[in-house]
């Protein structure tokens, strides 16, 4: 996967940018200081907003991990041929439709601790009035449902612990 080893000499044209864009979001700090994967979790809470108010999650969940199905076959690939531990890597820091929503992701074996993304953007829009879901529903209608759909298709078991840091762990 291309983000797990980065060809510097080749790739320095394509870092410039992408630093001056990393700095550039996060020197906005007006109307609250923004960070990199702003876009991709106000989307994501778009969409569970809406998935959440015409009863759609479960729906919603089925349709990310059959988008990501090639990814997520491809890991189970990994997890057959060198464990379960090889799952939790594929679908968190190897995955960069994944890794790209967390700013730090703690790998302990057979755990993963997140920094939980959606909490904060949530009480961001949530001021504009035109959310209505909760902290709650991003909890058990998209990430314990979707890290568990995941989790089955790559051929693993885990427990989910929510809160400001997720805990992703090998079910034992």
């Amino acid at each position: 996967m291309p983000g797990i080893e980065f060809d510097f000499a080749q790739q320095a044209a394509n870092v410039e940018p992408a630093v001056r864009m990393l700095y550039q979001t996060y020197t906005d700090v007006l109307p609250y200081p923004h960070k990199f994967n702003d876009a991709l979790i106000k989307a994501h809470l778009q969409g569970l907003d809406f998935a959440v108010k015409h009863n759609l999650w479960k729906e919603k969940v089925e349709h990310e991990a059959h988008i990501l199905g090639p990814i997520l076959e491809m890991i189970a690939g990994w997890v057959q041929e060198q464990g379960p531990e090889k799952g939790l890597w594929g679908i968190f820091e190897a995955n960069s439709c994944h890794y790209q929503q967390f700013e730090r992701i703690e790998v302990k074996p057979g755990e993963r601790l997140l920094q939980c993304p959606y909490k904060e953007m949530l009480e961001i829009v949530g001021s504009l009035g035109t959310f209505s879901i909760t902290w709650e529903d991003v909890h058990h209608k998209w990430c314990i449902p979707l890290w568990k759909e995941f989790a089955e298709r790559v051929g693993i078991k885990i427990e989910v612990t929510p809160g400001e840091t997720c805990r992703v762990a090998l079910k034992k």
